[in-house]
């Protein structure tokens, strides 16, 4: 049986809303995880598909494929991306900032805007979200998920920046946070069309039900339905050619500071490849 992994994070909800309220059918399993453990789960083959870090594509040339047409992308402001800093962003320079475990593509995207836009070369820590507050030993913070969408709300910090705003501001593109990615293993396939159809009908049901699932799935986020509702339409979830651009871009950005080797094409899996 294939294994579906599924971020635990309100943004992967839509496309996956059907599957999860089981309004499509499952003959598969569903693994649950945050980005960092899906990547290594796909990266490991103990799971076979799932949305994950955009850059975990770019980090493994030739290891994944990426199904058409589904991506997590933030078409200007996204909310969930969250840097919290004690001094203005431009001002950053050789302070700490700490870096949430939970995402490696957001890591790499503020790295981008740091050093590329602003032009500042802070020192880096890492810290874990939810169990740890670095506050004490950083200058700034960057979060990830629903927990930024609450701090932001509430952050006691004199400077909060939306990454997803700043990259917008930056190039003038989509960012495309996570990808549908595919272990590269060649006994799966036979198997995939109906997996894809899956999501594709999940995604369908989600995107027609936003306003519905925003009321019924305040608890499982614990956020308001008014905050998922608009949250949700912050993001394309589809795979594009804004949203290939924007991707291309960041990888382009990703291997001038270091953090990837360039990206020569993108490899999408096909009905009967």
């Amino acid at each position: 049986m294939l294994k579906l992994g599924h971020i635990v994070y309100s943004n992967c909800f839509p496309p996956h809303a059907g599957i999860v309220m089981r309004k499509a059918g499952l003959p598969f399993r569903l693994v649950e995880g945050i980005p960092t453990q899906l990547n290594r789960m796909l990266y490991e083959g103990t799971i076979d598909v799932s949305p994950s870090s955009s850059i975990e594509y770019a980090m493994n040339p030739g290891r994944y494929m990426l199904l058409p047409d589904l991506s997590i992308t933030s078409k200007t402001r996204v909310m969930s991306i969250l840097l919290e800093s004690k001094v203005p962003i431009e001002e950053l320079d050789r302070k700490v900032v700490a870096l949430t475990t939970a995402s490696a593509t957001s890591v790499v995207l503020l790295r981008i805007l740091l050093e590329l836009r602003y032009r500042v070369h802070p020192g880096y820590i890492h810290y874990e979200q939810g169990c740890e507050d670095p506050s004490d030993k950083a200058d700034a913070m960057l979060t990830i998920g629903d927990l930024a969408i609450q701090r932001a709300a509430a952050s006691s910090y004199p400077h909060c920046y939306d990454l997803g705003k700043l990259w917008n501001e930056f190039t003038g593109l989509p960012f495309v946070f996570a990808l549908w990615q595919v272990s590269n293993r060649k006994n799966i396939h036979n198997d995939l069309g109906r997996m894809y159809d899956i999501i594709m009908e999940s995604k369908l049901y989600g995107l027609a039900h936003l306003a519905e699932l925003a009321e019924a799935n305040t608890s499982r986020f614990n956020l308001p339905a008014k905050v998922l509702f608009d949250y949700w339409n912050l993001f394309s979830y589809g795979f594009g050619e804004q949203e290939q651009k924007g991707l291309l871009a960041y990888y382009g950005y990703a291997a001038e500071i270091g953090a990837i080797e360039p990206v020569a094409d993108l490899r999408f899996w096909t009905r009967g490849s």
